[in-house]
């Protein structure tokens, strides 16, 4: 009993290790981010913009006239104003430390890439090309009584986004879903190479279909809930649904699988602390899995697939656009040529 308490141990400090690296990674993001007193008054200005909910190209050139005026070269002031609006937190300060050990798990992670990029395509077939995501969205519209709206999302156009903050930004889930799918997997009384087998199946298929949806719905389409006044951006929609599998649920099946590792399964994986260096490795070729898609797919079809999509909802359902503004303190849903709420 107390050498299988020792071994739970083991695997509890194993897994916490990646998660004390996240402290001085957050340091450092901090730093590279911008953390000087006019890098805080330059936050200050540009928080007061984007909560305002007017377009941030309308105070594009006041921006950087504050950006002049701290001294704030403009490769700075992009990554500020990505961070804002894409924050990270613990989650992507957790698979930082993959870019240390790429060398040596690029190997496995890149046999579990070449299978995805046809099974996506696959995917965007099934769910852009053939219509099955609009029929989704017609049946999510029709379940919830929800209004189907355009909204322009928070950005600049004219200011592209620092491309390495807005990929990590996007990686959690894509990375989560393979610790998820080998949690599950591991349930199976097989080998360790069959179970590695079916996870890379089961994990290929969830990504591939999630990572279409994620970027087709990563534009400006949203819903309006307006029985509980509610606005939910598409993308939000899709990640509250996801959510609590890679959240709750992930920290539940590994909590049951490090203490009941000896009961649940044979072989090597009964070790708790082997089983626990396993999650940390998926957890870390995942990782570079994910950078691989931002780099194939996101950054070269995600805004095709994203443009396909939307033109099909506009065929369909002709949505109206609106802007979501805070003017004098007041909330206001507006229509978006209306640049004075009070008009």
């Amino acid at each position: 009993m107390s050498e299988h308490s020792g071994d739970i141990i083991s695997a509890i400090l194993i897994l916490i290790i990646p998660v004390l690296l996240t402290v001085p990674l957050r340091v450092l993001w901090s730093w590279w981010i911008g953390n000087e007193p006019e890098h805080l008054h330059y936050k200050e200005r540009f928080t007061s913009v984007i909560d305002s909910g007017y377009p941030i190209k309308n105070f594009r050139a006041e921006l950087d006239r504050t950006a002049r005026q701290y001294d704030i070269d403009i490769e700075r002031q992009t990554r500020i104003e990505t961070d804002m609006l894409n924050p990270l937190d613990m989650r992507h300060f957790l698979l930082v430390p993959s870019l240390v050990v790429w060398p040596i798990l690029s190997i496995p992670a890149g046999f579990v890439f070449l299978p995805l990029l046809p099974v996506t395509r696959f995917f965007e077939w099934i769910l852009i090309e053939k219509r099955i995501l609009l029929l989704v969205l017609k049946l999510v519209k029709r379940a919830t009584g929800w209004d189907v709206v355009w909204m322009e999302r928070p950005g600049d156009p004219s200011r592209p986004p620092e491309p390495v903050i807005a990929a990590i930004h996007r990686l959690p889930i894509t990375v989560l879903l393979g610790v998820f799918a080998y949690l599950i997997v591991s349930y199976l009384s097989f080998s360790f190479n069959v179970i590695a087998a079916i996870t890379v199946g089961v994990y290929v298929i969830l990504v591939a279909a999630i990572s279409i949806i994620r970027a087709a719905t990563s534009g400006s389409l949203v819903f309006i809930d307006a029985r509980n006044r509610k606005v939910i951006p598409a993308d939000s929609f899709v990640e509250q649904l996801i959510g609590p599998w890679v959240g709750v649920g992930l920290f539940f099946l590994l909590s049951r699988q490090i203490a009941l590792s000896s009961t649940i399964r044979d072989g090597t994986l009964s070790d708790p602390s082997f089983f626990a260096i396993t999650v940390v490795l998926v957890l870390y070729i995942a990782t570079l899995i994910g950078i691989s898609l931002e780099l194939s797919f996101f950054r070269t079809r995600g805004r095709a697939v994203e443009a396909a999509f939307e033109e099909q909802v506009e065929d369909i359902m002709s949505p109206d656009q609106y802007s979501f503004v805070r003017h004098l303190g007041r909330y206001q849903l507006v229509d978006a040529g209306i640049n004075n709420p009070e008009s």
